[in-house]
């Protein structure tokens, strides 16, 4: 019996390898901080720590289908902190016309978007590292200083359009923006949501040179409809507006500088249709980066401003969301000014060092007393 299993379990072992055609590769990141901060917590933390698993293969009419699985264990803490793009999985179909993905996967205004928020060496406020020790944003919607849910893992269908003449192009549809990695694969869920459904994503760039400069400009729409519930605790009856958000960006290179900005508005996606006072969301990054070889210099601006609409500050008094007086149309605000320097040390390995000096209001001077840390991060990461 023992040797049947044996031979058995070296037959099944040899027809999985050799239908396994697929070309397999094996990446990750692993990165550790440590902060000193100032009216806030700092310490050793880490974020970003995540293993990809990526395998394709050329189908007989020649078309390449891949796909990959990644695994996040997050920062040291809990909550959004712990949760981030990509965890998740997808797989892809590349043809002459295109390539289109399903499944966990980023859409087309995330990845055709130039990131300025990530230019500053330790990665800006794209990474966010500062804001693990200061986690006082007030006017962040989803995710700080950027369009909304960027980066966000929902399942989805992307298609991307080859780039002609510098043109790029990219689509994609969410069923619903509720259904992310942090949620697991199941499908079932209540016929109530905190984020909006059937999204749209629509973005298009250019990128040229021109004499000794290159430039990469972009533009994205993101529309869908409703949440079903965003906000609402004790009301019976729904009147969210649909998300509609728009972003655009540019950046430009000459020699060893790098300039770009970046802007969005997500309007009053996360508003009531019947709001006297309409919510709003926006907000804009400038950044100037200098290279000279291995070691990098940087410098940020960014800002971003939320206002609770009639139904949304009700609400939260209601339900006493501390928020300032979470008043009708007061204007909450953070401000980020960052400074890093980084440097490459080779074999996968960057070191930095960043400075943040934020401000947060919530546009009640005369109730609460705003805070504004400053938070300075040294930090190691390896990619392998």
């Amino acid at each position: 019996m023992n040797k049947f299993l044996i031979i058995l379990v070296a037959v099944l072992s040899f027809a999985v390898a050799v239908g396994a055609k697929a070309e397999m590769t094996i990446t990750g990141n692993l990165s550790q901080f440590i902060a000193a901060c100032d009216k806030c917590d700092g310490g050793v933390s880490s974020k970003f720590n995540r293993m990809n698993f990526n395998g394709s293969t050329t189908t007989d009419n020649g078309w390449t289908v891949g796909g990959s699985m990644a695994m996040e264990y997050g920062s040291v803490g809990s909550g959004a902190n712990s949760k981030y793009l990509p965890t998740g999985n997808s797989m892809y179909i590349q043809t002459d016309m295109g390539t289109a993905a399903i499944g966990m996967t980023a859409d087309g205004v995330t990845a055709l978007i130039p990131r300025i928020g990530a230019m500053t060496p330790g990665g800006g406020h794209d990474s966010g590292y500062m804001f693990l020790y200061d986690t006082g944003n007030l006017a962040t919607n989803g995710v700080s200083f950027a369009e909304a849910y960027y980066a966000m893992n929902s399942s989805k269908v992307d298609i991307r359009f080859p780039t002609v003449n510098g043109f790029s192009a990219g689509v994609s549809y969410t069923p619903s923006l509720e259904f992310t990695a942090d949620q697991g694969v199941g499908r079932g869920a209540a016929a109530d949501s905190s984020r909006h459904g059937d999204a749209f994503h629509a973005a298009v760039s250019f990128s040229g040179e021109t004499d000794d400069m290159s430039y990469t400009i972009a533009v994205g729409s993101i529309t869908g409809n409703s949440q079903s519930n965003y906000g609402l605790t004790t009301q019976t009856s729904f009147s969210n507006n649909d998300l509609s958000a728009i972003t655009a960006a540019l950046k430009i290179t000459s020699g060893n500088i790098t300039v770009g900005a970046h802007w969005y508005n997500n309007g009053d996606s996360y508003g009531a249709s019947d709001d006297a006072i309409k919510a709003k969301d926006d907000g804009y990054t400038v950044a100037l980066e200098y290279a000279m070889g291995n070691i990098t210099l940087g410098a940020m601006y960014a800002h971003q401003e939320l206002v609770f609409g009639t139904r949304a500050a009700t609400n939260n008094t209601a339900t006493a969301v501390t928020i300032g007086a979470a008043q009708a149309g007061q204007v909450y605000e953070d401000a980020t000014t960052v400074l890093g320097i980084g440097y490459n040390m080779g074999g996968g390995v960057n070191t930095f060092v960043q400075y943040s000096q934020n401000s947060h209001t919530d546009g009640n001077h005369a109730v609460t007393v705003d805070v504004d840390p400053s938070v300075l991060v040294a930090g190691i990461t390896l990619g392998f």
